[in-house]
């Protein structure tokens, strides 16, 4: 369980009803459908598997991955009025009744836990549930899911980059920043990775898309000019004391370490860099 986020112990099984909901969810739903091909027969298998599958309590890591769900969005907000404020704006979007999810959550009312779907990469994809699971994380709060496992892989809207196409913009990114870091690529449970030793980025080789590619290389070359500045011991002493400090606090080693967090807000200036490699892309 991550430390910034209490766990909310206040659910109740899914009525008929919601059961109802969930099932025109899956199959009135093309992106679903799309996303999780077969992943019921019927209606009536809805319900058993609903009914069925177990509670789970997400970490931190598994929060910011879910497919289909802006909690990772929101998760990058530091302060819970500010994660609040984002929550509150999505829900208007979409059409929620975000007054009454915020007063069920605050007043401590039972509500059905969100569904996750599960497939054979343990990768996740939210189902139902996107309003509650803003609105809790937003609160403080992290609230169990019913988890259903697929056996196939969920078919993201990912993009193929060539191999050769994403080493000359990262290499450009790279040297942009007066680096000499370097790239691999491969794939991992994070989208991207920094070995401080050797002063190697690895990035994931199927992005989901060019935006996300060039977060991913931002994210890392931001640890790389804190090796440059520190050294590579210093840089190692330095992370790791800021993540036992943040643990000793009670928060996460990792999401809540303060280099982790100049690196996802040094990430989001992402767009702008999309113009500096369009001569890449055209």
């Amino acid at each position: 369980m991550d430390g910034s986020l209490k766990q909310y112990r206040h659910y109740r099984p899914y009525t008929e009803e919601e059961i109802r909901s969930e099932q025109d969810e899956y199959f009135e739903n093309d992106e679903t459908k799309k996303a999780l091909p077969g992943l019921f027969r019927d209606r009536d298998d809805i319900t058993f598997r609903i009914k069925d599958s177990p509670l789970e309590l997400l970490d931190m890591n598994e929060l910011n991955r879910l497919q289909n769900s802006d909690v990772g969005d929101i998760l990058e907000y530091e302060k819970n009025s500010e994660r609040l404020k984002m929550s509150i704006s999505l829900m208007k979007k979409y059409d929620r009744d975000y007054k009454g999810l915020i007063k069920a959550f605050l007043q401590e009312k039972k509500l059905p836990p969100p569904i996750v779907i599960r497939d054979k990469n343990n990768d996740l994809y939210l189902m139902a549930g996107n309003s509650r699971l803003m609105t809790c994380v937003s609160l403080g709060y992290n609230m169990p899911v019913k988890v259903i496992n697929y056996r196939n892989e969920i078919i993201s809207e990912g993009i193929k980059i060539n191999k050769n196409k994403m080493s000359k913009i990262a290499k450009f990114i790279i040297k942009s920043h007066n680096l000499n870091s370097k790239i691999k690529f491969g794939t991992g449970k994070n989208k991207g990775d920094y070995e401080w030793v050797s002063d190697t980025i690895t990035i994931e080789t199927n992005p989901k898309s060019m935006l996300d590619f060039i977060e991913s290389v931002l994210h890392e070359c931001d640890h790389a000019k804190m090796r440059k500045k520190y050294g590579a011991d210093g840089y190692e002493q330095a992370y790791t004391l800021s993540g036992q400090v943040m643990v000793d606090k009670g928060k996460d080693f990792y999401w809540d370490n303060p280099f982790e967090k100049q690196a996802r807000r040094y990430e989001k200036t992402a767009k702008k860099w999309m113009k500096k490699i369009s001569h890449f892309t055209n």
